[in-house]
């Protein structure tokens, strides 16, 4: 019955909150009872109201697998994986149209969302994982960047490092020189193109595109870097409790006397735009 019903109730600190309709009045709003807060009820309109699912703290690999595909679904079930250090969940998309003699499906995209763990899960890019999902089709395997790398080439800085590696070490069979190349490559960008914000220490406030080349059996046997867009307003000026690039530290911490002297480099305390915190 609707009066049983679970649903999610916007909540400006944690997003949503879970909790089942008592009543809904003829204005409209509905009058709600929190799952887990000590308010007794709370009323909200109905046009601000998602169904919840029944096991809510069942999650699922693929968020269109769940009944009720909402903001406060998708949300709770990102939740959910993350704190079961899932931190990959995949959203399958295809349309339907419906004509008087048949269906039509047309498949959208793949998407992989990724949460930021801030700390290193045991396995999770290990030469074991890479392998098992060789040539797995989409949803047989839990959702990884490994999955979308067989398929496709994602963007991100992350993500882009770790479909790298999969490329290099699946299907280049073993990483000569070429995919050494290109792996080592990543570190160097990150520094000149990474920084210390007040939600990560370690932010990509920069973009590339890059190219992989293979041959006839799959082998490695270039890459190439065509755009490198930079947020250069970060090289002068940075926001409270944020920092420069990661280059401008290590200039300061190793650069040799030479190049130090060429360029005026001292300690990061001497330059405004340094900002240290």
């Amino acid at each position: 019955m609707m009066e049983k019903q679970k649903v999610w109730v916007p909540d400006p600190v944690e997003g949503f909150v879970l909790g089942i309709i008592q009543d809904i009045g003829h204005n409209g709003e509905a009058t709600i009872i929190p799952a887990k807060s000590k308010q007794s009820t709370m009323t909200c309109s109905l046009d601000r109201i998602y169904y919840a699912e029944q096991h809510d703290q069942v999650d699922v690999d693929d968020n269109c697998a769940l009944m009720y595909l909402n903001p406060a679904t998708l949300l709770n079930n990102i939740r959910t994986r993350y704190d079961k250090d899932k931190i990959y969940v995949s959203i399958f998309f295809f349309f339907v149209f419906s004509s008087v003699s048949f269906w039509r499906y047309t498949y959208v995209a793949n998407i992989l969302i990724a949460v930021n763990p801030y700390f290193e899960i045991k396995n999770l890019y290990s030469s074991q994982t890479i392998k098992s999902y060789q040539g797995k089709s989409l949803g047989v395997m839990p959702p990884h960047v490994f999955a979308i790398a067989d398929k496709a080439f994602p963007g991100k800085t992350e993500s882009t490092k770790y479909l790298l590696r999969y490329l290099c070490e699946l299907w280049g069979s073993a990483a000569g020189p070429i995919e050494q190349k290109i792996l080592d490559a990543n570190p160097v960008m990150e520094a000149f193109g990474n920084a210390k914000t007040t939600r990560n220490n370690n932010s990509s406030r920069f973009g590339k595109f890059m190219e992989v080349h293979f041959d006839n059996r799959y082998q490695v046997v270039g890459g190439y870097i065509s755009h490198y867009l930079l947020e250069k307003s970060r090289i002068c000026r940075q926001s409270e409790h944020e920092r420069n690039y990661h280059v401008f530290y290590l200039l300061c911490a190793g650069a040799p006397e030479k190049l130090r002297e060429q360029l005026s480099i001292t300690k990061p305390d001497d330059f405004h735009v340094s900002y240290q915190y």
